[in-house]
């Protein structure tokens, strides 16, 4: 009991070998998963109830007993001193494991035992099974030869957790192996800066919750911009000896709401299943592609994301999302050719109106422009989807074509989850009440809305579809580099300071006291789900209160530390904030004004073909005729072609903030730009 209950006390053994230079890493693998499918104790989990009974299951997928690994030779040790530092959890991981690092020198085979294994295993058993299949199924009646190679006492003697939290070392050995895995960067350096290799917040989330959930390790999402770099965080590092309990859900086809969906599917209803939460995404290509490769492709991707095959239904006043079967999407219309769009517009599909008890949540169509060439619209609705998931969405796709144009299923490194177990998950949590709390604390009291001067001009604020314009502020390159420089002077992001402009813009516009701004929160709060598709954004507010004396570094200060301090209470949507305060769901939002960045658009990439040829494509910006928002900043920091860009789109609703009001606002962003 005291290996699965307290784990952290339990050693495992760690043993390694040096393959000889003719090893088939292919054979090699088909060997360990012959072994892990024919040995069921091998991949296993347990769990408790909440009664204290144990369980024990299988775990169908054998890929989790095997891990591939590149790594220079002398990385090795603290390779294995990571996987050491790593708590090993009975609900998720198996009580076998093997490692192959691939290295300049060779093959390594790392293999780790958990000791509730022992009664009936041990490490000399594996060994020569793993031989003797391998032999078996080597063509020439090869040998695999293995040479043991000591590690280090050091290495595998229990820290504790005391001794780790000194050690310092080792925390930023945890944490860049962290930052290479999640910015696909494996050269990365102890003192390298998280946020110049393609580093940004939403990435700085999952690190964060993977270092929590992995290793026990704590940073806080403000020390990222303190000091970016893993030698640097180590620094601000905290060990927790309390771990968070991971979840193992099997997939569900029929779930609830979450609460972001809920707050979404209510906003929905109220402007009566219009448009409006249409996601019109549209992208052109400059090359041609392969319209029947593509379309497997999507299907692909259709299939290995349950949530873009989803429909929505309400019984009993509760409204449940409900997944369609892979042999059902045949029967369901949601992919047209380019040869069957002939008079479509990008214009007529962002338009479309979704029925979604019947339709699938997508629709995908290929059309050709004036020039010829070859046009995207990626129509999806909100309610399964956000900017991460489009990231996912996006990479998952480059890896199917490719394949399909080789004529190959494509692989996946993992299953994907599902957002139907991430609401199962968090209707059995609850709401936060102390996350309530720290929102409502920070916002009781503060001013509602957004009220500018408008001389000579009358508005209706209770007109029902309001006229939106919108327009676009275009920086100059080294406007990116400038802001970038000065962001890490004062521990801020380019995000951050450009909410901080815009902020001083309206305070001087309307001489305010205090403002409450709208943002987004990528509301992933569980590592597991980080690349699930779905509609996990919230929506939270944010207080400014204005000081007369204080200066633009003081503002942005005060700003960056308090959005940076709130990401951890970002679970909870705006409308149980609202309802806490004491609003009704009728009086609409608590703010005017919203602000988000869209960072590293995947809608700007390239499809790889066969041959080494290259699609690109790049993102059609799409027109923007709905906002529920009375000023909407829309931030763009995009790399093309290896070059930064940045600018800022403004949506606004013209009868109550009229174009020159809203290009006065500009004038001032742009002014205090150029001061800093």
């Amino acid at each position: 009991m005291l290996q699965l209950q307290q784990p952290e006390q339990v050693a495992r053994h760690f043993n390694l070998w040096k393959l000889n230079q003719e090893s088939n890493l292919p054979l090699l693998s088909k060997t360990i998963r012959e072994i892990v499918e024919t040995t069921p104790d091998l991949n296993v989990r347990y769990k408790f109830s909440d009664d204290g009974d144990l369980y024990k299951y299988q775990f169908d997928d054998w890929s989790t007993c095997l891990e591939l690994k590149n790594s220079k030779l002398e990385e090795i040790f603290d390779q294995v001193t990571l996987l050491k530092a790593q708590v090993w959890n009975a609900e998720t991981n198996p009580p076998f494991s093997t490692y192959i690092f691939d290295t300049e020198q060779g093959f390594f085979l790392l293999l780790i035992l958990h000791p509730i294994l022992d009664q009936c295993y041990q490490t000399a058993n594996f060994i020569e099974a793993i031989k003797d299949k391998y032999q078996q199924y080597s063509r020439n009646n090869a040998s695999l030869i293995l040479t043991e190679i000591e590690i280090p006492n050091h290495l595998v003697e229990n820290k504790t957790e005391t001794q780790v939290e000194t050690d310092q070392s080792y925390v930023s050995q945890v944490i860049l192996e962290e930052f290479r895995n999640t910015l696909a960067e494996p050269e990365l350096t102890l003192d390298d800066d998280f946020f110049d290799f393609g580093g940004h917040s939403l990435l700085a989330t999952r690190i964060i919750g993977n270092l929590l959930n992995k290793h026990g390790i704590e940073i806080r999402f403000n020390d990222f911009f303190k000091s970016p770099s893993a030698a640097g965080l180590a620094t601000y590092a905290a060990i927790k000896t309390d771990r968070i309990k991971t979840n193992t859900l099997k997939n569900q086809a029929k779930a609830p709401l979450t609460l972001a969906q809920d707050f979404l599917w209510q906003a929905y209803s109220s402007f009566d299943f219009s448009p409006i939460y249409n996601l019109p995404f549209a992208v052109e290509f400059l090359e041609e592609i392969d319209e029947g490769i593509f379309f497997q492709a999507i299907k692909d991707i259709v299939e290995r994301h349950a949530g873009l095959r989803t429909t929505f239904h309400t019984h009993d006043g509760k409204t449940y999302q409900q997944t369609v079967p892979i042999s059902a999407l045949d029967q369901k219309n949601w992919f047209w050719g380019s040869n069957e769009s002939k008079n479509i517009t990008l214009a007529n599909e962002a338009s479309y109106k979704f029925d979604l008890r019947h339709e699938l949540p997508i629709r995908i169509r290929l059309l050709r422009n004036a020039q010829g060439r070859q046009t995207l619209s990626f129509l999806v609705h909100h309610m399964v989807i956000d900017e991460w998931s489009l990231n996912t969405i996006m990479s998952d796709l480059r890896h199917a074509y490719l394949a399909r144009s080789n004529e190959k299923t494509p692989m996946w490194e993992a299953p994907a989850h599902t957002i139907h177990d991430f609401s199962l998950l968090q209707q059995k949590q609850g709401i936060n009440q102390n996350h309530i709390n720290y929102w409502t604390d920070m916002l009781k009291g503060a001013t509602k809305g957004l009220q500018l001067a408008t001389p000579n001009q009358a508005f209706d604020i209770s007109e029902k579809t309001p006229q939106v314009k919108w327009l676009e502020l275009k920086f100059e390159s080294e406007m990116h580099n400038k802001l970038a420089k000065f962001a890490r002077q004062h521990n801020a992001s380019i995000f951050t300071v450009l909410y901080t402009a815009i902020a001083d813009a309206l305070h001087k516009q309307g001489q305010l006291k205090e403002i409450v701004i709208g943002t987004s929160a990528s509301g992933r709060t569980d590592p597991e789900f980080f690349d699930t598709v779905g509609y996990f954004t919230t929506m939270v507010a944010h207080r400014t209160v204005f000081n007369p004396i204080d200066s633009f570094q003081s503002l942005l200060q005060n700003i960056s530390t308090m959005i940076n301090d709130s990401m951890a209470y970002a679970d909870i949507p705006i409308n149980h904030i609202q309802k806490a305060l004491g609003m009704h769901a009728d009086e609409g939002l608590l703010f005017d004004v919203f602000i988000h960045i869209h960072s590293n658009n995947a809608l700007n990439g390239v499809l790889k073909a066969p041959h080494g040829r290259d699609i690109p494509y790049r993102q059609i910006l799409p027109e923007r005729e709905e906002s529920m928002f009375g000023l909407h900043f829309e931030i763009m920091e995009n790399v093309i072609d290896g070059q930064h860009q940045l600018s800022m789109i403004i949506t606004y609703q013209a009868h109550r903030f009229p174009t020159p009001l809203v290009e006065s606002i500009c004038e001032k962003i742009n002014a205090t730009l150029a001061e800093i």
